[in-house]
């Protein structure tokens, strides 16, 4: 049965949506206030690729994309200590877990003290003797780290790192539970669930791009330059989206792929009130990122991925640019969850980024030069990890049976990352397919 659908929001995870309904026999139309789908994924950098990316994984086989991506080299996570020492996490081809247990062990970055304690707590996890405790999704990760024998030099360093790379927020201020699901399934499982890979392509060219190319072809319309003023509803359905012009459009089924704090003022004030599953979305916040882009004029071999202790920007990518014939390279230099960075001019961030490239790259810097630069500021990137927040985190299926809710800020039980994003749009999918057919009226 053919469905009307409308859906708010040309992000990924509407697009992901979009693609998954439209290629099942739906009527598909897609609203976004830009000029063009996507936002801010043109200026996003490459994405960071794990084999545990399962839902970003299928998204990129829809697309045909999936075999070039696993053909490209795996890309070292590297760490510049603030004693400027650099060390690799390694990428060790055995099984489960003797992979986990040879790379913590072989791993420099921790003291020999705080591999003997994280093994101790892997083996006990793994045991469950004793049950991890039930309340790690409202402590935060700092604290925790230090209960299972992590040092003030292994927090400060590896584990902040980390937090600020998958978390995007610094480890006191991130939730233990979540930062331990992740790094569980992005490094604690088997050897190619730890390959990562790191295109040499921003998101817009890498994944937007051929996404949107799919989207047209499978018959997607698209309404840009739109407005939504407001949902109105009537017997626990959506009847129509009324546009900021005064017209209103109707269908069958309604998908909300917008920010939390943009959802929440299209509703009526009495659903806000009555419904506990939109009011808990005033307890969420965001948390800020900065991204710098340098055009170099060196090019570069291979791709590199840094995390840096003690500097402005948290972690750093360098890949050829292809845009150049691979005569050039480009990097990113990343910062999150540090809003005081935001108002600084663009020519102190620049400086400022070239002062921790020097750092990441000593070997080239002497004979670097900046073709071009380009900052993006965003003061609400990405969901805040907080402790506590998990329990705010809607489900898909709404309180009425016409209207879904996608977003990386929803329930995936992933940060609020393009896995979160991309697995929220294809669960609404898989939601509105599995409805009875009259459930719209």
């Amino acid at each position: 049965m053919t469905r009307q659908v409308l859906i708010l929001g040309g992000g990924l995870a509407g697009l992901t949506a979009a693609l998954h309904l439209a290629t099942s026999g739906h009527a598909v139309t897609v609203l976004d206030q830009a000029d063009q789908v996507g936002g801010r994924l043109h200026h996003a950098p490459p994405p960071i690729l794990l084999e545990s990316h399962h839902a970003t994984w299928s998204l990129l086989n829809s697309l045909g994309r999936d075999t070039m991506a696993r053909q490209l080299r795996h890309t070292p996570l590297e760490f510049l200590q603030a004693t400027g020492a650099r060390v690799q996490f390694l990428h060790l081809p055995l099984p489960s877990p003797l992979n986990t247990l040879l790379g913590t062990t072989l791993f420099q970055g921790l003291s020999m003290r705080d591999r003997w304690h994280l093994l101790s707590f892997l083996e006990r996890t793994w045991e469950q003797d004793p049950p991890l405790p039930n309340d790690l999704d409202t402590r935060a990760a700092d604290e925790w780290l230090t209960s299972i024998g992590q040092s003030e030099q292994a927090r400060h360093g590896v584990w902040n790192s980390l937090a600020r790379l998958l978390l995007g927020a610094a480890l006191p201020t991130v939730s233990a539970g979540l930062f331990m699901r992740t790094l569980r399934r992005c490094f604690l499982t088997g050897a190619r669930a730890t390959k990562l890979i790191v295109p040499p392509q921003g998101v817009d060219t890498f994944l937007l791009a051929p996404l949107k190319a799919r989207l047209d072809a499978v018959g997607v319309q698209f309404r840009l330059n739109t407005m939504v003023a407001q949902l109105h509803f009537a017997q626990h359905r959506v009847t129509n989206v009324e546009l900021t012009d005064r017209s209103r459009l109707t269908a069958d089924w309604y998908l909300s792929a917008l920010p939390h704090n943009r959802l929440t003022p299209l509703l009526p004030e009495r659903v806000v009130t009555h419904y506990a599953y939109f009011q808990q979305l005033s307890h969420l916040s965001e948390s800020s990122m900065l991204a710098v882009r340098l055009h170099v004029d060196r090019p570069a071999d291979r791709t590199q991925l840094v995390l840096l202790e003690g500097k402005t920007f948290h972690w750093m990518v360098r890949h050829a640019d292809e845009t150049r014939h691979n005569q050039a390279s480009v990097i990113w230099a990343m910062a999150v969850g540090e809003p005081g960075l935001l108002p600084l001019s663009q020519e102190d961030l620049i400086r400022l980024a070239r002062e921790d490239v020097a750092a990441a790259f000593p070997a080239e810097t002497p004979s670097r030069h900046v073709l071009d630069a380009e900052v993006l500021r965003l003061p609400s990137a990405m969901l805040s990890a907080r402790p506590g927040a998990q329990q705010f985190r809607p489900l898909s299926t709404s309180p009425f049976a016409n209207l879904l809710v996608a977003g990386a800020w929803t329930d995936t039980g992933w940060p609020a990352n393009h896995e979160s994003a991309v697995l929220s749009g294809q669960r609404c999918a898989t939601a509105l397919a599995a409805a009875p057919p009259d459930s719209h009226r």
